[in-house]
This record gives C-alpha cells, structure tokens and sequence, in this order.
C-alpha cells in the first residue's frame, strides 16, 4: 500500500514538474516569436534618411508634401507623402512599404512611377517613422490605415484610378484590406509583391529561414499564437489574408521571388486561386528572393504592371 501510494505521489509530482517545464517552455518560445514578429522594433527613420540621401535629393526635384493623416479607427495618426507626377493626370498609386520599414525604402519605385506618368501617395505603416501604433499586427489593423490613406487619395484625385501597390506585409495589408474596399469602393486594382496567404505560413516560413530551435514547428507557432492571444487578444487565425481576398471584385497582380524564403511564391499561387474572377495575374520571376524583382529586374517588372493596368484600363497604361 506505502509503494503504491508512493508511486502515485512520484507520478503527481512528475506530472505537475512536466506541466511546469511546458509552460515555462511554452511562454520562452511564445515571447521569443512575438518579440521577432508582432513586437518588431523598426529602424531609426533618421538613420534611413542618411543611407537614402541620394534619394532624398533626386525627390526633391518633384513636387511634394508631407502631412499626417487622421485614423479615428486606430486612434493615431498616419505619416504621409504625396508626390506629383511632372506629366499632369489623375491616377495615383499608394505604396505600402513592408516591415521594420518605411515609405523612404520604395521612393525608388516611386520614382518610376513618377516618371511613367503615376502620382504617388506613400505613408508609413502602423509602428513606422511618425505613425502610431505600439505593435505591427501584420495587415490586421495596418488595413484600417490604408483605408483611411485611400480616401485622402480619393480627395486629391477624385477622378483619376487608385491602385495600391503593397510589399510583402504591406501586400497582406493591400490584400485584407481589398475586403473593406468592396464597401468603400476606393481603390480600383492592387498589385501585390510578396503577400502571404495566412499568418500561420509566415510564421512557418519565418522559423524554417531563421532556425535557432530544435523544437519542432508546430510547437513554435503554438507557443507564438498563445502569447499572442495572451498579449494582444488576437491569434495567427485572425490574420488569414486569403479569407479577404475572397471577397475582392477588383483586377489584382501578384508577383513573386520564385527563390523568396521568407514569404513562400506558393502563397501568392493561393491567393489568386482563391479569387473568384478572371481578373488576375500571377508573375513569378526567376532566381529572385525576397522583394528584389522591382530592382534587379526593373524593366520586366514594370513591363508587367503596365501590361496588367493596360489590360483592364487601357486608357490609364503607361504614356
């Protein structure tokens, strides 16, 4: 009877130490993936402004202004820029930089645009330069700030087309936010660079490339997803862009690095799977990673937008 009972309190006390291992494990690693996530401290915008001198400069030779912009929805306001075009029209373009980024890593997309005839309105994302926000919640809450971005494109350019142009997170932004814009009818196509199609596959992808653990994945995401719902009353099953992109009535281009490790090229074959019009294209270009289409292979890629707009509104194709 003493060995049984002593069996039982051996076997308590080993259960309660292994719960205990669990969950300190459980919120080491949750933390860990939160913190490289959701809690992603982004660079010093005056050490930007530095490394992009050159750019600076060459934006000075356009017309512009920066101003902020008010988003009731998330309580902060928005960092923007507009700038305009030299040959006079109405279309406009709002590009949606990525994470731990700002708006002054794309002027070079920005001055092409420029130069083929496109006004560009550019603004940082949620947690970037001057705009609130004391997390990225990638695209989640970043779509109410490109919502409100749209209609200040709208007002300047009422009669023109808005296209958004998003990079990676800033695609999944582009991407959930094609949802509230079936409602509000701002934008009138997207071009998506990178998108994933749910939170769980970055994550996935993110602890692949990045592998510093020998805990086995689906622990990882587990862990990650528990703090996140812990610390910010979400999970990755909120942030799913394809359930968005669903609804969309709207032309869309994905492009993609068919070598990116960070978000998979199958995510953007998910997404235009998932559209239920014929309004789309899909563009992988070879032997690129991660975003680098746009300045590795500038003339294909821009080759690409131009064929995309032309085809759905030949009247706003490049001059």
């Amino acid at each position: 009877m003493k060995k049984k009972k002593s069996m039982l309190r051996f076997a308590l006390i080993l259960s309660t130490f292994i719960t205990f291992v669990s969950t300190v494990t459980t919120f080491i690693v949750g933390n860990r993936v939160y913190k490289k996530t959701f809690k992603v401290t982004p660079h010093e915008i005056g050490a930007r402004k530095r490394v992009h001198e050159r750019r600076l400069q060459k934006l000075d030779e356009y017309e512009h202004q920066k101003f902020m912009v008010d988003n009731p929805k998330n309580g902060y306001p928005i960092e923007t820029i507009q700038i305009q075009s030299p040959i006079r029209n109405e279309d406009v373009i709002v590009i949606v930089h990525g994470i731990q980024g700002s708006y002054y890593d794309l002027l070079e997309v920005a001055f092409r645009y420029l130069d083929d005839g496109k006004n560009i309105i550019m603004y940082n994302q949620r947690q970037s330069g001057l705009t609130g926000g004391t997390n990225s919640t990638f695209g989640l809450y970043e779509r109410f700030d490109l919502e409100a971005v749209c209609k200040i494109a709208k007002q300047a350019y009422p009669n023109g087309k808005i296209g958004v142009h998003g990079f990676s997170m800033g695609a999944a932004t582009a991407t959930m936010h094609s949802e509230l814009n079936e409602k509000s009818q701002l934008v009138d196509f997207y071009i998506l660079d990178s998108p994933f199609h749910t939170m769980a596959s970055a994550v996935d992808m993110g602890v692949n490339h990045g592998k510093d653990t020998k805990l086995p994945n689906w622990f990882v995401k587990f862990s990650g997803s528990i703090v996140l719902k812990l610390r910010e009353r979400v999970t990755y099953k909120d942030i799913v862009p394809i359930k968005s992109i669903k609804h969309t009535t709207k032309p869309i281009l994905f492009m993609h690095g068919e070598q990116d490790n960070v978000t998979a090229p199958k995510s953007s074959f998910e997404l235009c799977k998932a559209i239920n019009h014929k309004n789309k294209r899909l563009k992988i270009f070879k032997e690129q990673d991660h975003c680098t289409a746009y300045f590795r292979k500038t003339d294909e890629y821009f080759t690409e937008i131009y064929s995309f707009i032309e085809e759905f509104f030949p009247a706003d194709s490049k001059k």
